[in-house]
């Protein structure tokens, strides 16, 4: 099996090796709407008079297009996978320089927090841990599960292999996080992934993530939509299951 865990098996190889062992390009779609509805009923302006019927509404819109590059870097000893993500966009204001990330098979991203990666880059690089399918978690239905959790999130993933042909494998995924302290509110995920067992590589997605903040007075809906596709890799040729 070629895939990303196979491909960095050794740490001589990593140390040996001039550039990136692997390289991936996806082409991807980015669409954002945030609705926010005010309620002020029973509030007075700054003359003592009302402000109005007691609601406002604003709608705000943001989309993208572009290609993310993926350069595989090294495995650590813990299988963290290092990669350097960067992204290319028609919006020269959302473009991203590459930025080192650690990826696990859980879907687990750190990533520099002194650089600049985009939730459609997150969105592809969380699918690139070595074992994110891994056979010997898979239950009767085909079915398995992520939990995390840090000081003021929880996060459950759920994944269900819905086809297999022929190692080009279709995959559901719901996914439920809850956010404490400051950060309140829960956001909902769904997904349909496209992955390629032999390689161990996403080939495509379409994600969905609904997100609703806690605000007093105010009622908050994000909605970001993300596709990817992969366009090349390195080490493989692409499918067009």
């Amino acid at each position: 099996m070629l895939g990303l865990a196979a491909v960095l098996a050794g740490s001589v190889l990593a140390q040996a090796s001039p550039g990136p062992l692997r390289r991936l390009v996806y082409t991807f779609t980015y669409g954002a709407t945030r609705s926010l509805t005010t309620h002020n009923s029973g509030f007075n302006d700054a003359l003592g008079g009302s402000t109005g019927n007691g609601i406002d509404s604003y709608t705000d819109r943001a989309g993208d297009t572009g290609t993310i590059a993926v350069d595989v870097l090294r495995e650590q000893p813990d299988k963290g996978l290092v990669l350097s993500v960067s992204e290319l966009g028609n919006n020269p204001a959302r473009n991203a320089k590459p930025a080192t990330c650690v990826v696990y098979g859980n879907s687990t991203v750190i990533c520099d927090p002194n650089a600049t990666v985009n939730p459609e880059e997150y969105t592809v690089i969380g699918l690139l841990g070595a074992n994110f399918v891994d056979p010997s978690l898979l239950d009767a239905q085909h079915h398995w599960k992520f939990s995390s959790a840090g000081p003021e999130y929880e996060a459950t993933s759920d994944y269900t292999i819905t086809r297999n042909d022929g190692g080009m494998l279709q995959i559901s995924e719901t996914r439920k996080v809850t956010y404490q302290g400051q950060r309140s509110g829960s956001a909902d995920v769904s997904a349909k992934i496209g992955y390629d067992l032999a390689h161990q590589v996403l080939t495509s997605i379409e994600e969905v993530t609904t997100d609703h903040p806690r605000m007093t007075g105010n009622d908050i809906d994000n909605r970001v939509t993300v596709t990817a596709k992969l366009l090349s890799d390195s080490m493989a040729t692409v499918s067009t299951h």
